[in-house]
């Protein structure tokens, strides 16, 4: 039996982003990544872009249940939030490392900025990673990150819980044995 070894999860990192209004077209709320000419058949299925985009989509669904049985309104999906975070995903990736800041020392608030995202007053973000022997059922890596982040002491339970943060999107990358999810969090 596959199982996931090597699942990691960082803490949520919150600040607060300078107001004004965002320069991107819409986008898909929930932000899928492969890197550029990656899209191929593996152990996920035929399309790594499609088994990528239902992990997203999944996981943004998990975390409104888990959400709406605590009491708390739903998150709704942003389009910027998604740019922000498949990027992030697909470059954690494609640079092989994982954490809040790129090896060049570019963090949280540093990719809204590049992005021109500044309408959130405060975001979060959540990280999930894992390699090696991976069930490649979409269903088991989304429980598994979901779980790992609500039993997380780092504050990832917090930021999905948070009745603060309004907004959501989801961005995952895999390639090769290695798949990356990163979730963002925003409050105007």
């Amino acid at each position: 039996m596959r199982r996931i070894v090597g699942a990691l999860f960082i803490s949520a990192l919150i600040f607060i982003l300078p107001g004004g209004a965002s320069g991107l077209a819409a986008q898909e709320s929930t932000v899928t990544s492969t890197i550029a000419g990656a899209d191929r058949a593996g152990p996920w299925g035929d399309s790594s872009y499609d088994f990528s985009l239902k992990v997203s989509k999944s996981i943004f669904k998990t975390v409104n249940l888990l959400r709406t049985k605590k009491g708390l309104s739903p998150f709704t999906a942003d389009s910027s939030l998604g740019l922000v975070a498949g990027s992030y995903a697909g470059d954690m990736l494609s640079g092989d490392f994982f954490g809040h800041f790129a090896p060049d020392g570019r963090g949280l608030k540093d990719r809204f900025l590049e992005a021109n995202v500044t309408h959130f007053r405060e975001v979060a973000e959540n990280l999930w990673t894992a390699e090696g022997e991976i069930t490649w059922e979409y269903k088991h890596i989304v429980r598994q990150a979901v779980t790992d982040w609500m039993n997380s002491r780092e504050g990832h339970r917090e930021a999905m819980l948070d009745p603060n943060f309004t907004s959501t999107a989801v961005g995952t990358a895999i390639r090769d044995g290695r798949i990356v999810v990163a979730m963002l969090f925003g409050r105007r």
